[in-house]
């Protein structure tokens, strides 16, 4: 009897590792805001939304309500992601859902809901963080990657789908959890390598949307300031040169501002005139003048809570 019951816990040990921990979800009736803590106006739009997004511990990081990982895996995920948030300042979110759906923006709908009505990215500027959804629906498996906040910048559209195709194959045969931890590590790739040339002049705002920023351009800027100057000169130099050089002393004179006082004295039958020059002082003024002068291939969205976000090219299989 001893003997079948060291056979029972050994088998028990062994099997352990392959549960799956269920996802804890909360009450949202039961938290202020209805547990909604970003700056997210809630109205007769996106409150039925809110009701249907599960309520979760934004510390796990993982939430496998498709049950395709064991405790374990979840476990070993949660401390790889933690190390990456860390060290970018973005958070990490796997979900894992089975559903049905009808086209791709339900998938991407759920996705962006999940993110944005639970505590993801609350540390973290922008509210960034990356989100891979699984649908792992039978007649039609799908998965995709969600960017928020400064993660856009990170990761465009070209990026974005180098991941996804890098995990696919894992994702294909099921090895969910050599896809997911590929994923994290392909995340921390590209940010040490930075920001995204596409982005590089983008920036996000409050509300997670991209924005070009404005750079003057120099160099062109300069050049048609010397062209302008340059067709100025040539035009004062041309008008100088139509000025005829005077000659004869009157030349110099402004005839209708000499005033003239005659007086005649008859001597030896000739004629003395002598006369006094009044003459008016005057300038000229000058003159001036003065003129004035979806993300790159991918996919930017808002979600029901109107704020915005990225996504890359879903996969089916």
């Amino acid at each position: 009897m001893k003997k079948y019951l060291l056979i029972l816990i050994a088998l028990l040990t062994i099997t352990s590792g392959s549960v799956s921990a269920e996802v804890k979800t909360y009450d949202r009736q039961q938290y202020d805001n209805y547990g909604v803590k970003k700056d997210i106006h809630i109205n007769d739009n996106n409150i039925n939304n809110i009701y249907e997004t599960a309520l979760v511990d934004a510390s796990e990081k993982i939430y496998d309500f498709a049950d395709i990982l064991t405790e374990e895996e979840e476990l070993l995920l949660r401390e790889t992601a933690n190390n990456f948030i860390q060290k970018s300042k973005m958070d990490v979110v796997i979900l894992t859902i089975n559903k049905q759906y009808y086209n791709d923006y339900e998938n991407e709908n759920i996705a962006a809901d999940f993110y944005d009505y639970n505590d993801f990215g609350l540390d973290f500027e922008n509210y960034s963080g990356i989100l891979l959804l699984r649908n792992a629906y039978s007649l039609d498996p799908y998965y995709d990657m969600y960017t928020f906040g400064d993660a856009q910048i990170y990761y465009d559209y070209s990026r974005m789908n180098s991941i996804l195709d890098y995990i696919g194959d894992d994702i294909g045969d099921r090895n969910y959890y050599n896809a997911f931890k590929s994923f994290i590590y392909e995340l921390d790739f590209y940010y040490e390598t930075g920001i995204s040339p596409v982005y590089r002049d983008y920036y996000i705002d409050s509300n997670g949307d991209l924005h070009k920023r404005f750079n003057p351009p120099i160099i062109p800027a300069l050049f048609v300031s010397s062209i302008v100057t340059l067709i100025i000169i040539v035009i004062l130099v041309k008008r100088n040169k139509l000025v005829s050089k005077p000659t004869k002393a009157d030349e110099y004179l402004d005839v209708n501002s000499i005033n003239y006082t005659e007086k005649t004295d008859t001597f030896k039958n000739a004629v003395t005139s002598s006369y006094t020059v009044s003459s008016s002082s005057g300038g000229s003024s000058g003159g001036h003048s003065s003129g004035g002068s979806r993300s790159s291939g991918g996919s930017h969205s808002h979600g029901s809570s109107g704020r915005g976000h990225s996504s890359g090219g879903g996969r089916h299989r």
